[in-house]
């Protein structure tokens, strides 16, 4: 007998089953992950862009235009962080029917949510004069090599969910 009616989870004296009891189960796939990334992508470079444009234009000068590269950078990262983190899933990932669990279930810790998007940050190095379209390479290999993982993984995990210690996108 459970308390309050309760029923338990798996077989007496072992952990619930994966996926047993509350909270989304079914891994969130390929294409939605990628628009709720284009969605957020827009919401914050557009505002970026548009600041990125004033400043740099207005002072001609080489050195704002690093500076803004670096805030672009700063601000998509922490946009990622702190939603995924604090609420579960970004603006794009909730109007897409997405959202972020943790490696317990629960919502992401801000250590995880910042290392699954710390790909994001490299970002801050692209204003890096002849540096600059290296790491943007860099950038677009980790988006591809993120692409590649989450189609391959039969839980739909990227190498950036595995390196943030086993996060899981999935279906809301």
């Amino acid at each position: 007998n459970e308390p309050y009616g309760a029923t338990q989870y798996g077989a007496p004296g072992f952990p619930p089953a994966p996926g047993a009891g509350f909270g989304p189960t079914r891994p969130g796939e390929l294409l939605p992950r990628l628009g709720a990334r284009i969605i957020d992508a827009l919401i914050v470079g557009i505002p970026m862009a548009i600041l990125t444009s004033i400043v740099v234009f207005g002072s001609d000068s080489g050195f704002m235009a690093f500076v803004m590269s670096v805030l672009s950078g700063v601000a998509a990262f922490a946009y990622w962080t702190y939603f995924e983190s604090t609420k579960g899933a970004t603006i794009g990932k909730k109007l897409l029917g997405l959202s972020v669990v943790g490696p317990g279930g629960g919502l992401p810790t801000r250590e995880e949510a910042a290392k699954r998007n710390a790909f994001v940050a490299l970002q801050i190095l692209s204003g890096i004069p002849f540096l600059g379209w290296l790491v943007s390479l860099a950038s677009f290999v980790a988006w591809i090599g993120i692409a590649v993982t989450i189609e391959q993984d039969s839980g739909k995990q990227g190498f950036h969910d595995k390196f943030a210690g086993g996060t899981r996108v999935v279906k809301s």
